[in-house]
């Protein structure tokens, strides 16, 4: 699928640079104010690959992230998600992330420049008995954002309801493709992020 992806946005006038995770993302398509002002004003799409998706899973994975984050992972449901940030020892911020909680995993979404940083650090608080799984799936997932008030009317025929919190997430199946799409945008506007296999 990326290839593909970058050939539609190359010919969309798509001019593309390495992140800070070393993927290549469009920086911009030359009509950033056009874009901006159609976020504020309808819908816009955000090719968010680049970031950082890390799986954490095992019996004793909600505990491990209560103690390593600021959220209480322990009170979040299969379906819902919050915002967390992961802090140092003295309190000192490493990332603000968003995570999903699935029946048997929690995806965090973390920033392109500290997904190594927030893997190596979780797997320094990891004990041999612990029953935690670590995993960056970053490369083999793709993140989308739709950002503006339109993204609902997008997403409504698929099942989407928009009285639902942040951060909650459904799995959808849009054409061949399983989706799971959260409430956010990421942005202080109205949107969702929807996560699928590249």
């Amino acid at each position: 699928m990326t290839e593909e992806l970058r050939k539609i946005q190359a010919a969309s006038g798509a001019v593309f640079a390495d992140s800070d995770s070393g993927i290549q993302v469009p920086m911009s398509y030359g009509n950033d104010q056009g874009a901006i002002a159609e976020a504020e004003r309808a819908v816009a799409l955000f090719d968010r690959s680049d970031w950082g998706l890390i799986q954490v899973s095992g019996g004793d994975r909600l505990r491990f992230l209560h103690n390593q984050s600021t959220n209480e992972f322990q009170k979040l449901q299969p379906g819902q998600g919050s915002d967390t940030v992961f802090v140092t020892s003295t309190a000192r911020t490493i990332d603000l992330a968003t995570a999903y909680m699935t029946e048997d995993t929690t995806l965090l979404l973390v920033s392109p420049s500290r997904r190594q940083r927030i893997m190596e650090w979780l797997d320094r608080y990891l004990f041999p008995s612990d029953r935690v799984e670590l995993e960056d799936i970053t490369e083999s997932m793709a993140i989308f954002n739709l950002i503006g008030p339109g993204s609902l009317a997008l997403l409504a025929p698929w099942g989407v309801a928009g009285d639902r919190p942040h951060a909650s997430h459904q799995i959808l199946t849009l054409g061949e493709i399983q989706v799971r799409v959260a409430v956010g945008s990421g942005l202080a506007l109205p949107g969702y992020t929807l996560i699928c296999d590249r």
